[in-house]
């Protein structure tokens, strides 16, 4: 049973990955769309708010999944355009929670790290 659900995941995994930005995100959504609002809590807390829409054509489980991969990965993509190479959005942020709606999937995803302001790049 874990292996099946294993092989799901590293599948849904490899398909959002390797597929192209609109795998990422729904066909005909602006990239714009999915961000809905990040900011400094404090001088060590950063939270990122966006949106994950799933694959074209799966269903149930599967469609909440990719969703919230979807969203992490474009949570994932905002940390890394914001801040140098000193933070890793895996290892220095977690999602405080998954908002499943019809459609897509909301993350609340939280950097948090010492002196965090300081690694923002500038603009």
């Amino acid at each position: 049973m874990r292996y099946k659900v294993w092989a799901v995941l590293t599948a849904l995994l490899w398909l959002t990955v390797c597929s192209n930005r609109e795998g990422v995100r729904a066909p005909g959504v602006a990239f714009d769309d999915v961000l809905i609002s990040r900011g400094f809590v404090n001088d060590n807390t950063y939270r990122i708010v966006c949106k994950g829409y799933p694959l074209q054509g799966l269903e149930g489980i599967q469609k909440i999944e990719s969703s919230k991969r979807a969203a992490l990965l474009n949570a994932y993509y905002f940390v890394q355009s914001i801040f140098d190479d000193s933070i890793a959005p895996d290892k220095d942020g977690k999602a405080e929670r998954f908002d499943v709606r019809e459609d897509y999937v909301v993350v609340y995803y939280v950097i948090t790290k010492r002196n965090l302001r300081r690694s923002a790049k500038s603009r």
